[in-house]
Formats: C-alpha cells, sequence, structure tokens
C-alpha cells in the first residue's frame, strides 16, 4: 500500500485508489532533481509507464503493467500501497517546521506506549465533573494472541482471493506488520507469487513486506539479497528478465530493517555486504538504489554490542565514508548527502570524533562558498553536516566542553548560512546536542527570531532539548522554568497559525501541562483552522489533559471534510485513553459514498489507537462484498495497524534520521515512496 496521504488542501478530487496514511506536511516533498537545485522527479504518465526526470538513471522508476491512474503533482499514479494525495500549494514553503515534524514525530508521540500505558481517564475527577467526558472514557485493550491469529488468517484468505490492487497491496502490508507464524500458510510463500505480478506497485510491495515482517530466515534472506544483486535466482523466482530499480530499492530498504531486527552476526554480515556492493557500483546503479542501501546501512542498532557487531558497524562506517569521499558532481552529492546522518548514527569514539570534524569543515566550507578542489557545493550536504553534528557531540555545557566548537558553528551557521533549510537544521542540532550553553543559545535565539519563522523553529528546538534532557512530556518531571516561561509568553503573543502549532508542541514537548488552559483557549478560538487545530490537539494529547477531552472529540465529530484534523484528533484522544472514538470512526469507514484522503484518514486513526474492540467491526468490512474495494481495502490498512507488531511504525527510523529535503522518489515523494507508506 503504497500510494496516498492526507492533506491540508485537498485540490484531487477523482476516485483514487488507497493504500497507506502518512502525513508528512502541507504538501508533497518532490524528490530534487540531479543538478542538487530541486527541479523535477521522475514522473509517471496515465498509462503506468515511467519517463525518467532530469538526471534520474533510466528505468530507474520502471513501472511495467501498471494499470491507469491519476497523476499527482510528485508525478505518480497514488495507488494504497502510499498516503492520501495532499493537494499542490503552489509554492509551499519546504523549510517550515511542519515538514520536519512529521517526518520525526514517532520517537516523541510514541502513541501506541501512551495508549496501551495504565494511566487512563476514566479514573481523572474530570470526566466524573464534565458531562462532555463521562461514558466517553473508555479503557483501550491490546489484541490478544487469538485475535491476532484470525486476523492473519483472514488477512491471508483475502490476500488469496483478492483481484484488486489495493485489496492485494493493502493485505500484504498489513500481514507484514504482524508477522505471524500459522501452521497453515508462511509470510515467504503468501508473498513470494506477487514477484512475478504485471503490476510494478505490488512487486515492490512483495519484496518491502518480506522486510516489515522481520522474517531473517535464511531463505528469505537469500531471496531479498538476489533482489537487490538482480541474480539469475532472483529473475527466476519473479519471471523477470531483469529486476528493475524500484524493486531493488524497496528490497533494499526491507533488508535495512532485517538489519536493525536481526541479532545475528553472520546474518548482519550478508545483508551489510549485499548492501555496500550497491555502493560501490553506485555509478551503474540509479539514485534510488544508491540511497536505499545508504539508508539501509544505517539501520544496525549503535547499542547492538559484541566484538562482532562492533566490526561491522566500523566497516560500514569505512564504506560510508568511502562514498563521501568520491569526487562526485553536485548532482551526485545529493547521494552523498545521506551519509552524514548515517555515520552519525553509527560511529563512536575516535571514529566519530574523525567524521565530527570532517562534517564541520564541510559546513564551514558551504558558508564560505570556497573553490578549493574536492569542496562539495550541493546545499543538500550542509544540511545533513548540520544535522550529523547534533548526533556527534556531547552536551555543550560550558567553555570547555569538546563541543564548544560545533557548537559555535551551528550558531554561525544559523545567522550566515544563504540555504534557509541548514539554517533550521542547525538550531535542532544545538537542541539534539544540548547542555546548558545550547539552551542559553537557543533562548537567545527564540528572544530575537521573528516570529512568522524563526521563533516556531527555535521553540521547537527547545521542546527537543528538554524531551531529550529527560524533562519533557510524559516524563513525570517538572518542567524547566527558563524554558517553558519565554515559550508561554510567545504563545499569548502569537498570531500566526505556524507559530502557534509550533509553540503548542514546544510546550507540549516541556511537559509543561500548566499550559493547558491556555491551549484549550487557543483551540477553541482556532479550531476552524486547519493548519493549527491539528497541532493543538496532538499537543494536549502529549500533555495529557483529560479535560481536552471533550473539546477534542466535539472538534473530530466535525472534522468530516478535514481529513488531517480528524486524524490528529483520533491520534490525541488515543493518548488520552478515550477508546469511545473507535465506534464514530468505524462508522466513517463504512461511508456508501467512500472519499480517499477521509478513508485513509480513518484508517490511520484506527490502526493507531490499536484497540481490540475495533478488529470485529473490521473483520466485518473487509468481508462485506457490498462494500467498495477501496473501503474493503482499507479495512486491511486499520487491520494492519491495529494488530502491528512494533510499538513504533514500521518505518519510524527511516523517517526519523533521513535528510528528507535530499529525498529519491523510492524515500518519499508524498505518494509512492516508502516514508509514505502507513
Amino acid at each position: 500500500m503504497k500510494k496516498l496521504l492526507p492533506c491540508c488542501v485537498l485540490l484531487l478530487t477523482p476516485v483514487l485508489s488507497a493504500h497507506g496514511g502518512q502525513y508528512r506536511g502541507p504538501s508533497n516533498v518532490v524528490p530534487p532533481s540531479n543538478t542538487g537545485s530541486g527541479a523535477t522527479p521522475s514522473t509517471k504518465t496515465n498509462t503506468g509507464a515511467t519517463s525518467p526526470g532530469p538526471g534520474t538513471a533510466a528505468g530507474a522508476g520502471s513501472s511495467t503493467g501498471s494499470s491507469p491512474g491519476v497523476v499527482t503533482p510528485g508525478g505518480v499514479t497514488p495507488g494504497i500501497a502510499g498516503g492520501l494525495p495532499r493537494g499542490v500549494p503552489l509554492g509551499d514553503d519546504l523549510t517550515r517546521w511542519e515538514f520536519w515534524w512529521e517526518f520525526g514525530k514517532d520517537p516523541y508521540l510514541r502513541l501506541r506506549e501512551a495508549v496501551y500505558s495504565e494511566r487512563i481517564a476514566t479514573g481523572s475527577d474530570d470526566t466524573f465533573l464534565n458531562p462532555v467526558l463521562r461514558g466517553r472514557a473508555k479503557d483501550i485493550a491490546r489484541p490478544t494472541d487469538a485475535d491476532l491469529d484470525r486476523v492473519a488468517d483472514r488477512l491471508a484468505s483475502t490476500l488469496q482471493s483478492a483481484t484488486d490492487r489495493d485489496t492485494s497491496s493493502a493485505c500484504l502490508i498489513a500481514l507484514a506488520k504482524l508477522g505471524r507464524v500459522r501452521p497453515d500458510w508462511n509470510l515467504r510463500d503468501l508473498f513470494t507469487p506477487f514477484l512475478r505480478s504485471h503490476d510494478q506497485e505490488l512487486r515492490e510491495t512483495a519484496a518491502l513486506a518480506l522486510g516489515i515482517a522481520g522474517a531473517t530466515a535464511p531463505e528469505t534472506l537469500d531471496l531479498m539479497i538476489d533482489l537487490v544483486r538482480d541474480t539469475d535466482a532472483a529473475r527466476r523466482v519473479s519471471q523477470q528478465a531483469t529486476i528493475n530499480e524500484r524493486t531493488r530499492s524497496f528490497s533494499a530498504f526491507g533488508l535495512g530493517l532485517l538489519l536493525a531486527r536481526t541479532e545475528q552476526p553472520a546474518a548482519a554480515h550478508r545483508i551489510v555486504g549485499a548492501l555496500i556492493e550497491v555502493l560501490q557500483r553506485h555509478d551503474t546503479n540509479s539514485r534510488d538504489l544508491t540511497v536505499a542501501a545508504i539508508e539501509a546501512l544505517a539501520q544496525l542498532p549503535r547499542k547492538r554490542g559484541g566484538a562482532a557487531f562492533d566490526a561491522l558497524r566500523q566497516g560500514i562506517v569505512t564504506a560510508l565514508g568511502a562514498f563521501y569521499d568520491q569526487p562526485l558532481g553536485p548532482g551526485d552529492q545529493l547521494l552523498q548527502a545521506h551519509v552524514p546522518p548515517a555515520i552519525a548514527r553509527l560511529a563512536s569514539g575516535a571514529t566519530a570524533d574523525t567524521w565530527r570534524r570532517r562534517f564541520a569543515a564541510d559546513l564551514l566550507d558551504s558558508m564560505q562558498r570556497t573553490t578549493r578542489t574536492g569542496a562539495k557545493t550541493n546545499v543538500h550536504i550542509a544540511q545533513s553536516c548540520a544535522l550529523a553534528l547534533g548526533d556527534l557531540n556531547e552536551p555543550w555545557q560550558d567553555d570547555n566542553s569538546p563541543a564548544k566548537a560545533d557548537g559555535e558553528l551551528l550558531l554561525r551557521a544559523y545567522h550566515n548560512h544563504r540555504d534557509q533549510q541548514t539554517r533550521s537544521f542547525a538550531m535542532l542540532a544545538l537542541a539534539r546536542i544540548g547542555g546548558e550553553q545550547a539552551q542559553r543559545a537557543l533562548l537567545a535565539e527564540f528572544a530575537v527570531g521573528n516570529r512568522a519563522f524563526e521563533q516556531p523553529w527555535c521553540g521547537v528546538a527547545l521542546g527537543v532539548l528538554a524531551e531529550r534532557s529527560g524533562r519533557g512530556a510524559a516524563k513525570g518531571e517538572e518542567p524547566d522554568p527558563v524554558l517553558v516561561q519565554p515559550l508561554r509568553a510567545a504563545f499569548k503573543e502569537a498570531k500566526n497559525g505556524g507559530t502557534i502549532a509550533a509553540l503548542a508542541i514546544a510546550l507540549a514537548l516541556c511537559g509543561d501541562k500548566q499550559s493547558g488552559d491556555a491551549l484549550r483557549a487557543a483551540l477553541a478560538e482556532h479550531g476552524h483552522r486547519d493548519e493549527v487545530a491539528g497541532y493543538l490537539c496532538i499537543a494536549l494529547g502529549l500533555m495529557r489533559d483529560d479535560r481536552a477531552m471533550g473539546p477534542i472529540r466535539n472538534l473530530l465529530d466535525n472534522s468530516e471534510r478535514r481529513p488531517t484534523v480528524m486524524l490528529q484528533c483520533a491520534r490525541a484522544l488515543g493518548m488520552l485513553g478515550d477508546g469511545a472514538v473507535l465506534d464514530a470512526l468505524c462508522r466513517r469507514l463504512q461511508d456508501p459514498e467512500p472519499s480517499l484522503v477521509r478513508l485513509s484518514a480513518v484508517a490511520a486513526a484506527l490502526g493507531q489507537i490499536g484497540d481490540r474492540r475495533s478488529i470485529d467491526p473490521l473483520l466485518t468490512m473487509l468481508a462485506d462484498e457490498r462494500l467498495t474495494p477501496l473501503t474493503r481495502a482499507f479495512a486491511a490498512v486499520a487491520l494492519g495497524g491495529v494488530c502491528d507488531k512494533d510499538p513504533l511504525p514500521w518505518n519510524w527510523s527511516y523517517a526519523s534520521h533521513t535528510n528528507y529535503r535530499a529525498a529519491t522518489a523510492t524515500l518519499t515523494d508524498g505518494a509512492a515512496g516508502i516514508l509514505d507508506i502507513l
């Protein structure tokens, strides 16, 4: 399922196919061209064929056999394996803080953890005193093993009998999320036939699903590695003359998911070897495959100990460094821009210090516009170097801290860099470094920043700093008054919608529950503004403000044509323990005249709340042939979310650590990348 996303401005009204619901910001993050200047991505015609855009390797997005469809702004035919079509607000500013939040929010929200926590709203005084709340809040229950088995069996049966792309794609991803082992069938045997499909979406979804399922059995690894390498064995299994670049890329991303999960050094070594081969042959591969290999290599957890894994991490860093050091042109430096965040996730000790100095030098070069031989000129390099410095430094506590030089460099980049995104990422990097001096610097910039753009980024950075210091949302600690007082004052004065939303999230990340009254008042005033209302709800959910349950519930009831707000309301109510929202969401999923965007938002909300009581109505919908195929497909999407084996979305690690401004189409283009799949 990979081609639809919720949007703030819904300009695409035709009935499209479905499969997702990942909201990643107010509009599409369109992959830059190979010139590094952000031009057109590869485009797909309404016949399903792919024609490479400027700088795209021929055949990189081959989609032989895809069915006709409507072309989105990102140039991709929407299908159920992606997200909702998000509209085309012309000239939308991709440097806005909302894009970073939507890609990186999952580790901060930890929605499933919040939903299943023992803190239940039914026990609060407000539930009994407020008639809007009374009788609505219910305990939210995890699916049982018996639930998971019957859902898996029904999805498997539906997958085997499905005749449309949407249902098949939805069931593939849903089954992979469950990852169940059953006596009558296994996932590899269910998924492999779809590698032979004439539909490109189903081929790549099947390859990715093997990774999402998390099965590291030798035969599964053999198949996925063969797909990445385009071997004769893979061609025989898929009955293709060659494995095209999109399928190879999705297989590489899937290998990264297995690398994150396996605790067997031999299996990890095989995965890493196949991915490093891709880097070594990057000149014969597409951009998509090269970036997929880099991002997949970064999935090896830094905390996985033992001499074998330590050596493997060092080998990965060496391979990534060798690729980064190659004298590529400005266009191909887009690929190298994925290396700094990857190395920052993996390196430690002296190796980390070496690369920290290198990335600091490259960031400085980008400000000085150096003409020295070998200098990197693609602006995405500077963005990624700033991000990497945030993860390669210890806290900047005082003038004797080793982080002082990099902290001052990031401040200089914030003041002087010509690229606005690099400036904003520099603020986030300071927040991730943390420490007294970093906090002091962020507060100073927040005090003088303009309210429309700089204050939102600086405010969110202060929230990130508080959360990473252990005093943030849901930590049980009192918020730091030095942080929250200026945020409260700015929130009171804010008029710009994006600023109000950013400061609400910042206060929530700081754990400032005392701001609940102000946020509820703002929700009453700005509930009609899509760019504000949903974020106010999320902030109130993060604060665990039970008194917000009634207003959020009312907003949900009146957001029929506002899918993004609907999704954010449902997330917030899930964090507040309001299981009563399930009934309303299930009714909306059975709309006799379904809207793609609404179905996707409802399915995403049901899946993210994860209450076992939604299983029976969803199974009934999946089996009801009187419903549209689109509705039944989204019932499968929701079931996959409700019964997900993992606490965070399967693609959270890719989404949270990448430089999304250097995106390739298979990573994210708002419709068909792995970050667009629910």
